[in-house]
């Protein structure tokens, strides 16, 4: 079977699921796949260099107008000839999907990755009629489910929880968080939705209170925001506990320097940065955000606090810190969570078995 992967060249989450998944699926002589990326203005040499060394075939068309993307991919398709077209993300799924009907590719997927998107009445309009003609709608996670179901989709909806590279993320000999050398980290692109606001917010009421802590925050995205988020710092002098790193390819590394790892995002589709510090033995703190929550047994194998409630996240890094050992049950029972639930082999099955079933049909 042919399939063509159709996302964003940003690099985002979505990006990385595809990548993933059709690595996964090189490892079958069953499979040939073709990750198609719109190029956007993170579309660089560096990270597109890290595909050719993963060995997957890849085109990055234009990103210029959704017309002119459209067309680019139609045409694409037509050389290529897929049996599957799987569209990744919004706008991506629109986009994708428009031109695998024009170039007749006969099998249609959409994979939603996020709890919460753009959708205006016209695109809301757009992804119903696309439904029609789109075998399966795919959500990363059963919060995303839950959105989607209210969208009064044509096609049937069926979770494929996103996973990890749990040989990367979930090596052994990993120390006790105890004994880590680092605080805090944070891996989300800049964006609001990420609310690294918070999280600064409660590094000041921290300081307020004598705990002096240290952040690394990773992470590339929305320079406008990320300017927001570096004013704040400095506004609350706290440029010698904040680390600001744009990009790195050794993050399995850094987690395990980091006794902490916080996700303080607004929404998701399925937190991976959650995945990967749990896997790696950080212990968790995560916001009660779709796409966060359901990874989080709150208490049980991390903690779990309001959505933009710096004092309650304060007061948790300040208890976990105070003494890590406490809290290295939690840490152990979320690392076996993520080893056992969240593997990348769990969604390379899950996709192979939907892309077999679509073709018997």
């Amino acid at each position: 079977m042919k399939v063509l992967h159709f996302v964003t060249g940003g690099f985002s989450g979505a990006t990385k699921v595809a990548v993933d998944l059709i690595a996964e699926h090189n490892q079958l002589p069953s499979i040939e796949n073709l990750l198609v990326l719109r190029r956007k203005s993170t579309t660089v040499a560096e990270k597109l260099k890290e595909l050719d060394e993963k060995n997957i075939e890849y085109r990055v068309i234009t990103g210029s107008t959704h017309i002119t993307t459209i067309l680019e991919l139609k045409k694409l398709c037509e050389q290529w000839q897929p049996d599957i077209l799987v569209a990744h993300g919004f706008p991506e799924h629109l986009l994708g999907r428009r031109a695998g009907l024009l170039a007749k590719v006969p099998h249609l997927i959409q994979v939603e990755h996020n709890s919460k998107e753009r959708y205006t009445p016209w695109k809301l309009y757009q992804t119903r009629k696309l439904s029609k003609h789109t075998d399966r709608v795919v959500a990363v996670s059963q919060g995303v489910a839950k959105t989607l179901s209210n969208q009064d989709l044509k096609a049937p909806i069926q979770v494929i929880s996103n996973g990890i590279d749990t040989m990367r993320f979930g090596g052994d000999n990993q120390s006790p968080i105890s004994d880590r050398p680092q605080d805090l980290i944070m891996v989300g692109r800049y964006a609001k939705s990420k609310d690294h606001i918070t999280l600064v917010e409660a590094m000041h009421e921290l300081k307020e209170q004598g705990v002096i802590p240290h952040l690394m925050l990773v992470g590339t995205g929305r320079e406008r925001y990320k300017k927001e988020v570096m004013q704040l710092v400095q506004q609350y002098a706290l440029e010698d506990q904040v680390q600001f790193i744009d990009y790195s390819n050794e993050v399995d590394k850094l987690l395990l320097e980091h006794k902490v790892f916080v996700m303080s995002s607004r929404f998701e589709g399925l937190n991976l940065a959650v995945l990967e510090a749990m896997a790696s033995g950080c212990l968790v703190i995560g916001s009660e955000a779709v796409g966060v929550e359901e990874l989080i047994n709150h208490e049980k194998d991390g903690f779990l606090f309001p959505i933009g409630d710096a004092s309650k996240l304060a007061a948790t890094i300040a208890s976990v810190l105070s003494n890590p050992a406490d809290y290295q049950q939690l840490a152990s029972a979320a690392r076996q969570k993520a080893l056992s639930s969240y593997s990348k082999d769990h969604v390379t099955q899950g996709y192979h078995e939907l892309f077999e079933e679509l073709l018997e049909k």
